[in-house]
Formats: C-alpha cells, structure tokens, sequence
C-alpha cells in the first residue's frame, strides 16, 4: 500500500478523535452550567426577541 493511505487512514481517525473530544466536552460544559441545550437555546431567542423589540420601539 502507498503512503498516502496509512496518511488519509491517520487523518480521518484524528478528525474522529477532536469530534468526539469536542462533543464530549461540550456535554460536559452543559451538564456543569445545569443547563440543557434547548434551555440555552431558548434563552438566547428571548434576548434576540428583547433586543429587537427595543430597536423597533426607538424608531
């Protein structure tokens, strides 16, 4: 086999591993804040709601 198998082999297991890593730490930072990711979603909707309401009340 070529060299640029075992090299593409290597890469797509290190792109596997950072994935994982960075979905496991992301599960990790929610559970510490006690939050879920709908629940942070939602609050950041209802400041864009907030937000646009003042703009438009300024007008």
């Amino acid at each position: 086999m070529d060299w640029t198998f075992w090299v593409g082999g290597a890469v797509i297991i290190v792109l596997w591993v950072v994935t994982q890593w960075a979905f496991s730490n992301r599960r990790r930072s929610e559970k510490a804040r006690g939050r879920n990711a709908e629940a942070a979603d939602a609050m950041i909707d209802v400041d864009r709601g907030k937000a646009q309401g003042d703009a438009w009340r300024d007008l």
